[in-house]
């Protein structure tokens, strides 16, 4: 596709490790993001990650790593946030010879994703910046971290991103899902929105699945809206499944060319 920003798939399209999803993607996306969700299932080894280099040379693809989903960044847990630490920086230590154009991160409002918002939320966003500038003292660039927009209002965390500098994924999905205001936030954002995940809401409620399941005049809006910006980031279709991954291309390509519903 002829756009300024760069399409990408996830690393688990397919039911194999990362490497042969990345043989089977490239030269049809432009970007992958490397999933490293849970380290204790398993992570890529020496030999997996110097093919993945050399896979991204050959192909001209960028590299986009997902860190640990189950740390507590912002837990009032003192060895919980240290854990949360030491996780997302071992990820990122284990991604770094991608030389990755984004680290995304999860800051939840509690131990977990749903917890509620937090009575003190000065105490919570101290305790989330902290975190924060512990990751950054390991050599991360403040641009390339990426806090991504999770179940709660972002105007919670937004002032830990604008003291610190930090980049922002905006997930459209998430905000669809929850019915928040996804086109506000994102325009207001993209100025520093190195990374955008796209995907669909299926009728059970699932989230991370096909674009048929987005809405198509918003679709085409966020489509549009890149184009006219000339967004030079990263738009990841988020999802997990070849039949998601298939349907959702479509849905881009169609958009792109300006095809009508």
């Amino acid at each position: 596709m002829n756009v300024p920003f760069r399409i990408g798939a996830t690393s688990f399209i397919y039911p194999a490790r990362w490497l042969p999803n990345v043989e089977r993607l490239a030269g049809r996306v432009d970007d992958i993001e490397i999933l490293l969700f849970e380290l204790e299932s398993g992570l890529p080894d020496e030999a997996e990650l110097r093919a993945l280099v050399e896979w991204k040379g050959r192909a001209d693809l960028t590299y986009t790593v997902h860190t640990p989903l189950n740390v507590s960044l912002a837990s009032d847990s003192n060895s919980q946030r240290q854990t949360a630490i030491e996780q997302v920086c071992r990820a990122i230590e284990l991604a770094r010879p991608l030389r990755p154009h984004a680290y995304i991160v999860h800051v939840y409002l509690g131990d977990c994703e749903h917890d509620r918002v937090p009575t003190d939320l000065p105490a919570w966003r101290r305790r989330a910046a902290g975190s924060l500038e512990a990751i950054l003292d390991r050599g991360v660039s403040p641009a390339d971290l990426c806090i991504e927009t999770l179940d709660y209002n972002f105007s919670h965390i937004e002032p830990v991103v604008n003291d610190l500098g930090l980049s922002v994924a905006i997930d459209l999905g998430h905000l669809h899902r929850d019915e928040r205001p996804e086109r506000d936030l994102l325009l207001l954002n993209l100025h520093r929105t190195r990374v955008i995940q796209w995907h669909g809401v299926d009728p059970s409620g699932r989230d991370h699945r096909s674009l048929k399941h987005y809405p198509h005049e918003s679709a085409r809006w966020v489509v549009d809206t890149l184009l006219s910006v000339s967004y030079r980031g990263v738009l990841t279709l988020e999802v997990f499944r070849e039949a998601d991954f298939e349907e959702s291309l479509a849905v881009v390509q169609s958009l792109v060319a300006g095809e009508p519903s």
